[in-house]
């Protein structure tokens, strides 16, 4: 052994492996050619203009989409299994990187579909809340009377009218809200039962898990319904004062840009990790380009945007499937036999991934609800390919399964390694704390022994922190050098250094 290396010399040391980052991971980008015809054309778009990363534009768009599909559509995979079309997308990126501006764009349809709507509905609102006023005070008058009429049968007659009037009062209609950015999980269903339990939940931050994570109700994770929302499982909702409410069929498609700091440690939250909330997201985890942009790059042409907004109303505007009771029920969206072909192949790889020792095997939460998220994807494109005529008059295709997967691909990448950020690879968080502990002392040097010893409360066996060690070396962090005895006695403890390069930094 290089008698210099046991003395912490800088000299570069031979067959060190490519450093692999534990946080930034060399991950494939997504090919936005997947997303078809005006969201494509309009993601794509945007992603120059902004010079970001395509997934931050193909995310927003996906997750717009799917909240305009998800008002009127369902998916048969096959008979008896059915996914409706809401998605859930995560795409993270640090501060700098124009995300409420690829965010608003991306949404900014929804928006202007309320306020149009609003719009419309305005003279029936005050004509109906007019009527309701004049009946109100009517049942007010005669209940007034009913108070003071000293005979008992005239009071009671009053009254009767006065009740009368009152079950007579119209149902004042609400302008329809169709996505929210600040809702606590309780508001978030009174929002689902007001307009026809199909909701988006947008926000370019993650103050979305501070919610979830019990911010208003002392540190009690609140997840129930949100987690139903997204199965589109029956829930009652409490309201306090007022009645409750049953939400038949549910659906919450939410779209956030955090930054990455905000995931870390999220697998450790109550009831995040073991309750599957964190397994029903999708994320993204690309490279920042900050450092690297040109700074010049063009606008999105307005015929982009106009055919863009223009899809996303005929979406939204799609009439509802109504029965002979009266009852609005989601369109059936069913796939070809090549499309069922393409969708079971992918199911088929996901299983086999999440055996021992397979890819998969640490976040079996979020593997075994890929193929779902892979058939709700499909079923938006579906929509986007159809959003001027009757999607549920066609059948998901073969090419649009096909382009569902590839985008699956890219985003298992992504997620599985997001889900090691959060902690989810025990691995991976422990090779991190015990690099965290390397990184605050700038320790060039250290034996095994000291680290065992700093970090005991972390790691109770030596056997632990040894596979956080062996997980360091693997990604070219540290290098163990073996231990040389130099008599009897107790044999001394292995020295581990750090990275040449990482150490010249340090400096």
């Amino acid at each position: 052994m290089n008698s210099d290396l046991l003395h912490g010399a800088t000299a570069p040391i031979e067959d060190w492996p490519d450093l692999v980052p534990l946080d930034t991971p060399n991950l494939p980008q997504l090919d936005l050619q997947h997303l078809p015809a005006w969201a494509g054309d309009y993601a794509r778009a945007w992603a120059v203009t902004t010079e970001t990363p395509p997934e931050l534009a193909a995310g927003m768009v996906l997750v717009t989409c799917a909240t305009a599909a998800a008002r009127r559509m369902h998916i048969m995979v096959k008979p008896g299994y059915f996914e409706p079309c809401n998605l859930w997308v995560v795409t993270a990126l640090p501060p700098g990187n124009r995300k409420s501006a690829v965010q608003s764009a991306a949404t900014k349809p929804l928006v202007h579909w309320e306020r149009d709507q609003a719009e419309v509905m305005e003279a029936e609102i005050q004509r109906i809340t007019s009527e309701y006023k004049t009946i109100e005070a009517r049942a007010k008058d005669k209940r007034n009377k009913a108070a003071k009429e000293q005979d008992e049968g005239k009071s009671k007659a009053l009254a009767q009218e006065a009740a009368d009037l009152e079950a007579s009062l119209p149902t004042i209609p609400l302008p329809p809200q169709i996505w929210t950015s600040d809702a606590t999980p309780e508001r978030l269903g009174s929002l689902l039962a007001e307009h026809g339990e199909c909701m988006a939940w947008l926000s370019s931050e993650g103050g979305v898990f501070d919610l979830l994570s019990g911010r208003y109700s002392s540190g009690i994770p609140n997840l129930d319904l949100v987690l139903k929302a997204h199965s589109g499982d029956s829930e009652r909702v409490d309201r306090g004062s007022r009645p409750p409410v049953y939400l038949h069929y549910p659906r919450l498609s939410i779209g956030l840009s955090p930054q990455p700091d905000v995931l870390r440690g999220l697998a450790s939250k109550p009831g995040f990790r073991g309750r599957g909330l964190l397994g029903r997201f999708l994320y993204l985890l690309p490279p920042s380009p900050l450092g690297y942009r040109k700074l010049d790059a063009p606008p999105v042409p307005e015929g982009i945007t106009t055919s863009y907004v223009a899809g996303i109303y005929a979406m939204l505007n799609w009439e509802p499937q109504i029965d002979a009771e009266g009852h609005e029920n989601p369109y059936l969206l069913k796939l070809t036999p090549e499309a069922l072909a393409e969708w079971n192949d992918f199911a088929h790889a996901i299983e086999i991934q999440m055996r021992p020792a397979g890819d998969m095997e640490h976040c079996t939460d979020w593997a075994g609800k890929a193929p779902g998220a892979a058939a709700r994807i499909a079923g938006v494109l579906h929509g986007i390919k159809h959003a001027h005529g009757k999607p549920w008059e066609a059948h998901i295709t073969q090419e649009t399964m096909s382009s569902a997967l590839e985008m699956m691909a890219v985003i298992t990448r992504h997620s599985l390694a997001t889900l090691d950020m959060m902690g989810a690879d025990p691995t991976i968080a422990a090779a991190r704390h015990l690099w965290d502990w390397i990184e605050r002392g700038r320790l060039e040097r250290f034996s095994v022994r000291e680290a065992f010893n700093a970090l005991r409360g972390r790691f109770p066996r030596m056997k632990d922190i040894r596979i956080a060690l062996e997980a360091l070396e693997e990604r070219g962090y540290v290098l163990e050098l073996e231990a040389v005895s130099h008599g009897p006695g107790r044999p001394p403890s292995p020295t581990v250094i750090v990275r040449q390069e990482i150490r010249e930094r340090w400096q």
